[in-house]
């Protein structure tokens, strides 16, 4: 018998190996036929003539076309190659059609995105843009089919995962739908929803303004951006009326926690939708979410070389693949009927450089944050809810059907209702449907024809600042501080977008408002020549870091949302130094890119004077910070100290004030203001833990406890003090949003790469941002524990995704990186391949004559009729 088990148990284990070599070799067939083709010439139906495409080691591909149309048709077969199944995924997103990808788990998302109708509001672009936009849309759309048409059945192991797991299509992967314009107009809408707007912020407002019982002391939880930090464009004028929330509180009453949990559940759709674009993997009601980006122009008087320089790096969600594409589109010979000359990086999915520099001029872009989403409250028509109340009319909801496909499920149709302000988001969560109090979001991106792609169009091509500042005539959303040089040493600045003018000048878009009586529409926009600029200004720099554009002395409102203005005020400081050290270099300022400073530590550490924490632990971590140069570099314990006090002293503070909406707060960048306020106020109520009843509590005494949290959680995540490194608490790992991040090891093993310890933090101008909400209960996941160890809180989920500097004096000198490289197809030598360099803070040449570019070549691909 036990010569037979012996057996059995060898012929077991045989089987098993042979299934893992079985594996193993199929999955390396499917890897293999998904790798791009980069050399040697591919036949394309419809191309005018040849089409050269150049990639260098990194992979950054520059493409050389004859005409427009084989430029763009030539970049859509490009992004294919490297990219599809994020392109693939991503229009699934932007159409809300994740449930026909991955079942009934993401059906709620669709509802969601169907309700703000990103894709029908993309049907109405379509018609808005310029013939020659749409012609160049078109011919990208075309690029991408002719990539499928030659891919039928061979495609990459995501499509065969997805095939089988919906049904749609075996080892060969399911056949993707053909690409169309609306696919790539789409996506726009995306970008626009992570970019821009507030109505989390107002559902924060709503219930706080309930749990705390004075609107007041939520308006202390959002102080005023601070009078030392700057102001990209500062005004002469006197400030603006304060706010008016009297109509707005009316709204509080009746919100329960009930209530909260619904709408947590709602915007948390959004954010999840987020999360799988690889745009924002961070949560929560209030705050930027580290979502921003650091871009200056520097002036020939301020640079060594006597040139203008330009510097970006953008801040989004941690992703793999990066959520950038670097690559040139270069005419072979520029001229009227072929004008483009261009690099810098794009959007697998859309045509176009978004971001970098032509043959004239360069640009950079950082977010404003401009108020341009309102939560209006409507009143149903008691006599027939088939309508809605306004300025005393009955009025129909307009109404339109929506059915959705669900692989392994039954389709389902909604109908989502809406009134003159947008759609009602009520019927998004069931929870909410038949509250007697409905919320419709009017959004600037939705609201009216949006030909943001129109302008890209015309930035590609633009010589000047006249043509700069005409092309962003067409920008709708998301609105952008946008930066400017050229090759005549001109800089420049223009906020574009549509940023919308309320009825009331006093209504500065907190909280929701009513809209049954007409008090709170939007009567215009603010008009594209009174909208925030500068040329050549005295100073001859102009730093932008998603700090305030404007002070209250401005004309129009535009937010009261800014960043607290610390990276802005650390990069003019760093910049000034270096241009009074012999001129600013493009060296210099990728130095200032990786800048870890924390300029706030200073005004919340000063209070640690007299402060005596109870425990040993906590005693370390007081000198540690005391010790500390304020800089959080990879070996750096004291930065590991503060951010782990500044942690638990925020915890101390709010918690038990804010209850289950500490969990929104806690961590943000208004939160790190209002701490530093109530510092100055040792005995405020705030300091008073409510949790106590005997006794009233004062900041030494929250401040102590802190440390002495702190060093409790150090000790149990690191172990000894020799340890409280911070790159041991903080560290990146590029998941694939998909299947990367399925719970399923081999297919993370497959799609993931990480973790690596990252330098830099929330605040810094080498910004990275954290999730202080998994440190508390997920009122979506009953199931879920709240994490408590320090690694997990302090994993990065937002970072800077991409780094560009250049000289306009030397093109062929700018220097470029992206967080994780240019291929999204695993075991490709670039998928992965700049992980590391980015982490270092390295970057790689992005050349531009056609000299440098085939000096430069690794491989060339001929695309020919």
């Amino acid at each position: 018998m036990v010569r037979i088990i012996r057996r059995l148990v060898a012929l077991l284990a045989i089987v098993v190996v042979i299934a893992l070599v079985a594996a193993v070799g199929v999955s390396a067939v499917i890897t293999g036929r998904a790798l791009p083709r980069t050399s040697g010439t591919i036949r394309i139906e419809g191309l005018h003539a040849p089409v050269s495409v150049i990639r260098d080691q990194a992979g950054i591909a520059q493409i050389y076309a004859a005409d427009p149309h084989d430029l763009f048709l030539a970049q859509g077969y490009v992004h294919a190659q490297d990219r599809l199944w994020q392109m693939e995924f991503w229009r699934h997103i932007s159409s809300g059609r994740l449930a026909e990808l991955f079942g009934p788990s993401e059906l709620a998302t669709d509802r969601f995105i169907r309700t703000l109708g990103w894709r029908a509001a993309a049907e109405r672009d379509l018609g808005a843009l310029s013939g020659e936009t749409r012609d160049a849309l078109q011919a990208y759309a075309d690029g991408v089919n002719a990539y499928l048409a030659d891919h039928r059945g061979s495609l990459g192991l995501p499509f065969v995962v997805a095939g089988l797991k919906n049904g749609s299509g075996g080892l060969g992967g399911y056949q993707p739908e053909p690409w169309t314009v609306l696919d790539s107009i789409a996506w726009q809408k995306v970008q626009a929803f992570n970019l821009g707007g507030n109505y989390a912020q107002e559902i924060f407002r709503l219930f706080a303004d309930a749990k705390l019982g004075d609107p007041a002391l939520t308006d202390q939880l959002n102080p005023p951006y601070a009078a030392d930090m700057p102001v990209i464009v500062p005004s002469t004028g006197a400030p603006t009326a304060a706010a008016d929330t009297t109509g707005e509180r009316a709204a509080v009453a009746g919100t329960t926690g009930a209530d909260l949990a619904a709408w947590r559940e709602l915007v948390g759709l959004g954010q999840h939708a987020l999360a799988l674009a690889g745009l924002d993997r961070a949560t929560g009601l209030v705050g930027s979410h580290g979502i921003g980006s650091n871009d200056w122009v520097v002036a020939p008087s301020k640079s060594a070389t006597g040139r203008a320089l330009l510097a970006n790096d953008p801040h989004l969600g941690i992703s793999m693949p990066s959520v950038w594409y670097m690559n040139g589109l270069h005419c072979r010979d520029v001229s009227p009927a072929c004008p483009y000359d261009v690099s810098g990086v794009s959007f697998p999915g859309s045509p176009l450089v978004i971001l970098g520099h032509n043959a004239r001029i360069a640009w950079g872009a950082t977010n404003v944050g401009p108020d341009v989403e309102d939560l209006f409250i409507e009143r149903v028509d008691p006599a027939d809810p088939g309508k809605y109340l306004y300025r005393g009319q009955s009025i129909p909801f307009e109404t339109r059907q929506e059915t959705i496909r669900v692989a392994g499920g039954p389709d389902e149709t909604i109908t989502v209702r809406s009134t003159r302000h947008g759609p009602i988001l009520n019927d998004v969560v069931d929870e909410l449907k038949d509250s007697s109090t409905l919320y419709a979001l009017r959004w600037t991106a939705t609201a009216a024809p949006d030909t943001t792609l129109q302008a890209f169009l015309e930035i590609n091509r633009a010589g000047s600042w006249d043509d700069f500042r005409a092309a962003l005539r067409s920008y709708v959303a998301p609105s952008q501080n946008f930066v400017y040089a050229d090759v005549e040493g001109h800089i420049g600045y223009q906020v574009p977008g549509w940023i919308p003018v309320r009825a009331d000048p006093r209504d500065r878009g907190a909280r929701p408002v009513p809209g049954w009586d007409g008090a709170h529409e939007w009567v215009d926009r603010i008009p594209y020549d009174a909208l925030p600029r500068l040329f050549d200004p005295p100073s001859g720099l102009i730093v932008t870091a998603n700090n305030a554009v404007v002070d209250r002395g401005n004309r129009y409102f535009i937010s009261d949302e800014w960043d607290p203005g610390y990276r802005a005020k650390r990069i003019t400081g760093l910049l000034g130094e270096a241009a009074a050290a012999g001129g600013v270099t493009t060296e210099a300022m990728r130095r200032i890119q990786l800048d870890t400073t924390i300029l706030r530590a200073p005004l919340v550490t000063r209070h640690l004077s007299g402060v005596e924490p109870r425990t040993a632990d906590g005693a370390t971590v007081r000198s540690q910070i005391r010790a500390w140069d304020g800089r959080c570099e990879l070996d750096r314990r004291g930065c590991s100290a503060y951010m782990a006090f500044e942690y638990r002293l925020l915890r101390g503070l709010f918690d038990d004030d804010l209850g289950d909406l500490a969990r929104d707060y806690v961590g943000t960048p208004v939160a790190w203001q209002a701490l530093i306020a109530l510092l100055d106020r040792p005995t405020d109520r705030w300091w008073d833990d409510r949790t106590t009843s005997d006794r009233v509590e004062t900041a030494p005494e929250i401040i102590a406890a802190a440390l002495d949290a702190a060093g409790r959680d150090l000790r149990a995540a690191l172990g000894d003090e020799s340890g409280w490194t911070w790159g041991r608490l903080h560290t990146a790992t590029f998941r694939e949003p998909t299947f990367g991040s399925s719970g399923i090891g081999p297919l993370e093993w497959y799609f993931d790469v990480g973790p690596l310890a990252v330098p830099g933090a929330a605040g810094a101008v080498n910004n990275t941002y954290y999730r202080f909400s998994r440190a508390y209960p997920d009122p979506s996941d009953p199931t879920s524990r709240p994490a408590t160890d320090l690694r997990t809180i302090f994993e990065v989920t937002n970072l800077p995704s991409y780094r560009l500097t250049v000289d306009l004096g030397d093109l062929d000198g700018a220097r470029i990186v992206q967080t994780t490289g240019q291929s999204g197809n695993p075991f490709d030598r670039h998928y992965g391949d700049l992980v590391t360099a980015w982490a270092r803070g390295e970057t790689v040449p992005l050349p531009f004559s056609r000299a440098a570019v085939e000096a430069s070549a690794a491989a060339t691909l001929t695309l020919a009729p």
